[in-house]
């Protein structure tokens, strides 16, 4: 196994050698950087490089809790999260030596440790480069309660929260998923999720566990991703669903052009069934499952297995989430706050879920506190279905009222993509008061305004129908692949003639 190939990145290959003796190399120079040599938090400001790769496995050889970065986000951001979550270095690589030069102006940095940056590249900055060298063997210091990582996810007030996730946690959702699936040392996956989307530790932790093959999948292989897939003979597809509607769209998704898949993966928002019957239709030698978990609750929580023939599409056209992994529990709860045994907000307890975030006062509303136990309040609408477990509707943010009548926008936007020409839709409210009123965006090929509002009309309640609707090419998509709602709730509103 030791020269097997752990990792692919374009034409490099990393065997698994390689991977452990660099992040026990790593791992001894990020010690340094501690007294006592146990340093607590490690930054990753990096993309996905050898170094962000092999920098998240140093970080937790060096017994600290890996804190990923986004490189994308502005240097004044990023200077106000390392104040808020002093961290005791940073590792980052080429692409992203620029940012950290940047960074080093504006706030006081960690020492940064920069493998596979050029020396000179840090001439005339105030930033302070670790460096060293040599094999460090290892001990390993970790605790089941200890920190694995770090991930920030949005906040409502416009700052990030910190969600941090323990080894333990990390620990249940490995040993699930491999008993779950049949992945073996033959397999190799996909890997198309940055490194700050906690489901890139799926990626990571789930491959290297099994002993199979990561291929770093370039966002540009989605538009020849059967060429690809047939080149790198993937077997392990995982990714968001919003990757199907752009395969569709292209016309690259054809019937039997994935041969090599076993298994594909679904997670991150929610799955269409008519998305996942195309997927199924290339991929015809692959099982398709829905994956469901939000980050507080380590990658995945829940599963089900999609079957053309099993009858359950859920509501709305969207696949069931399915049931949840073994040793975790869930209570609904209505608008009150009150359990109902159908339908309501999922809250989940069990053994993947975090302790809580790193501000305390981010705890709040986040949790509810029932029959003896705490559980985690996802903010996701389900109802309870005999056959397929969790059935997905939406979430209690997106819900509204229009004229004192609750809407649910996952209904009208299951109408909108089953008319002709619509490919994907997503219904917003806007206005307050009498004013509030319902916009819908929608995306595909020779769409018309008026006909899609008078089908719609056939359809639906006065009540539920769109004030105004907006026409595009494409819905917006964030950095993660889901379609970016921030981003069109900020769309131009038409200025009164």
């Amino acid at each position: 196994m030791p020269d097997r190939a752990a990792l692919r990145i374009g034409p490099r290959r990393v065997s698994y050698s390689e991977l452990r003796t660099t992040a026990d190399r790593w791992a001894g120079v990020l010690r340094s950087v501690h007294p006592e040599g146990e340093p607590r938090s490690i930054g990753i400001l990096a993309d996905r490089t050898f170094t962000g790769y092999v920098g998240i496995l140093a970080g937790m050889c060096a017994g600290a809790a890996v804190v990923p970065l986004p490189p994308d986000l502005p240097a004044d951001r990023l200077g106000e999260l390392l104040r808020d979550h002093p961290m005791d270095a940073l590792v980052t690589d080429p692409v992203c030596a620029a940012k950290v030069r940047e960074l080093a102006g504006r706030a006081k940095l960690p020492p940064v440790f920069s493998p596979e940056v050029d020396a000179s590249a840090w001439a005339g900055s105030d930033v302070a480069v670790l460096t060293g060298t040599g094999p460090v063997a290892l001990t390993p210091r970790q605790q089941p309660s200890d920190i694995a990582y770090v991930l920030f996810t949005s906040g409502s007030t416009g700052r990030p929260k910190g969600v941090p996730i323990g080894h333990s946690n990390v620990l249940h959702f490995v040993t699930s998923v491999l008993d779950r699936y049949d992945f073996t040392e033959d397999d190799v996956f996909s890997q198309t999720f940055g490194l700050t989307f906690d489901l890139a530790f799926f990626d990571l932790f789930v491959t290297w566990a099994c002993g199979g093959t990561l291929v770093y999948t370039h966002p540009a292989a989605l538009a020849r991703l059967p060429q690809f897939v047939a080149r790198e003979q993937v077997t392990v597809w995982f990714s968001v669903p919003g990757a199907i509607s752009l395969l569709r769209r292209s016309g690259a998704l054809t019937a039997g052009s994935l041969p090599s898949l076993r298994w594909s993966l679904f997670c991150g928002e929610a799955l269409l069934h008519e998305d996942a019957a195309a997927w199924q239709s290339a991929a015809a030698n692959s099982t398709v499952e829905n994956l469901y978990g939000p980050t507080e609750l380590t990658i995945a929580c829940s599963a089900h297995r999609w079957s053309p023939e099993d009858g359950h599409s859920g509501d709305h056209g969207i696949v069931p989430i399915g049931r949840l992994f073994p040793s975790h529990d869930a209570v609904l709860i209505d608008e009150n706050g009150k359990p109902d045994p159908r339908q309501g907000e999922l809250c989940v307890s069990g053994p993947q879920m975090f302790a809580g975030y790193l501000r305390s006062e981010d705890d709040e509303g986040r949790f509810l506190q029932s029959a003896g136990r705490l559980w985690y309040r996802t903010g996701d609408v389900v109802r309870r279905s005999d056959d397929a477990g969790l059935l997905y509707l939406g979430r209690t943010d997106h819900q509204t009222k229009i004229r004192g009548q609750r809407v649910e926008p996952a209904e009208i936007e299951h109408r909108l993509r089953a008319l002709p020409g619509v490919t994907a839709a997503v219904v917003l409210a806007e206005g307050e008061g009498v004013a509030r009123h319902l916009v819908a965006f929608c995306s595909g090929s020779s769409l018309d305004e008026a006909l899609i509002d008078k089908q719609l009309r056939k359809a639906l309640p006065p009540t539920l129908v769109p004030a105004r609707y907006v026409l595009l090419d494409q819905l917006p998509v964030n950095d993660r692949g889901k379609t970016d709602r921030k981003a069109l709730a900020a769309w131009p509103r038409p200025t009164s003639g």
